[in-house]
């Protein structure tokens, strides 16, 4: 399957904002995907792209020696082909790996009955932290995950 990973752009937000609906229980605004593109300066966005659509994405942060998973999303015809694997190994391609801000860690939040998710990143390397309780509106419970790029510098 031919596919490409690269960053949004201001053409694909209509898109996005599909995918958001159909992956969330609590789909962000389109405001709020707007913002993660044009307004928030440590954010990169990535789009997956099969066959010339947009079928995911993943919505991260680098500031300074840290990186947080804000959102992923693969569509659901295109879930477990590999493509959630990916975009987390293309997201740690835009890490720093010299100076002063090499990415150490990354970390993220995921629904606790969210069990396929939390499963790809135990596969990734991510370990569970903490459980934060009531974390969404919903009062659901959020597992807090981090990988561990480097253990000392």
């Amino acid at each position: 399957m031919d596919y490409k990973v690269r960053l949004l752009e201001r053409a694909d937000l209509n898109r996005v904002y599909e995918i958001e609906k159909e992956c969330f229980v609590n789909p962000w605004k389109f405001s709020d995907i707007e913002y993660e593109l044009s307004g928030n300066p440590v954010n990169k966005f990535l789009v997956l792209e099969v066959e010339g659509r947009v079928v995911g994405f993943n919505d991260f942060m680098i500031t300074f020696n840290s990186a947080t998973i804000s959102q992923i999303a693969v569509t659901k015809d295109f879930r477990r082909k590999g493509f959630g694997t990916i975009l987390l190994n293309e997201m740690e391609k835009y890490f720093p790996n010299e100076g002063d801000d090499v990415v150490e860690n990354v970390t993220l939040e995921v629904r606790a009955s969210n069990e396929p998710a939390i499963k790809l990143y135990e596969k990734h390397g991510y370990e569970v932290v903490v459980k934060k309780p009531h974390y969404y509106p919903d009062g659901e419970d959020a597992i807090y995950m981090v990988k561990r790029l480097m253990l000392c510098r």
